[in-house]
């Protein structure tokens, strides 16, 4: 039986790390965090350390990387992005930083697409509480 861990950071980077999984639609990715350069590399994601302090900047760039990594994982196509890269350096980082906006804005409108869907189903379930609820005050 492992001992538990008495950093406050563990649940939250716990939390970060099997949310960014499901983002990512990659359950065998493995999350770490380092000081390292944050980056993907096979099924293995390098996030941001966090400290035992947790601060709200840490959290804010934790969660932001693992967001927009996630992201990426999930709607990058290395074949096709291969095929259609540009020769040139100028080029190749224009679009280098064109496929990570396309990866964020996919996410992002699944996002709100999920946002519309959750407050739909609230609100009708609202509605329905409410015609089935008898009222005694």
């Amino acid at each position: 039986m492992s001992k538990p861990s008495d950093n406050p950071a563990d649940p939250f980077k716990k939390a970060l790390a099997e949310a960014t999984k499901v983002m990512a639609r990659d359950p065998d990715l493995t999350v770490s965090y380092s000081v390292d350069p944050s980056g993907i590399s096979g099924d293995a994601m390098r996030l941001p350390q966090i400290s035992r302090r947790l601060t709200r900047d840490e959290v804010m760039l934790a969660r932001g990387t693992a967001d927009a990594m996630a992201m990426y994982r999930r709607y990058h196509d290395a074949g096709t992005h291969t095929r259609y890269a540009p020769q040139g350096d100028l080029a190749r980082e224009l679009y280098e930083s064109m496929e990570t906006a396309r990866c964020e804005a996919m996410g992002a409108r699944a996002a709100a697409q999920l946002g519309a869907r959750r407050h739909s189903w609230a609100r009708a379930r609202r509605h329905s509480w409410a015609r089935t609820r008898r009222h005694s005050w």
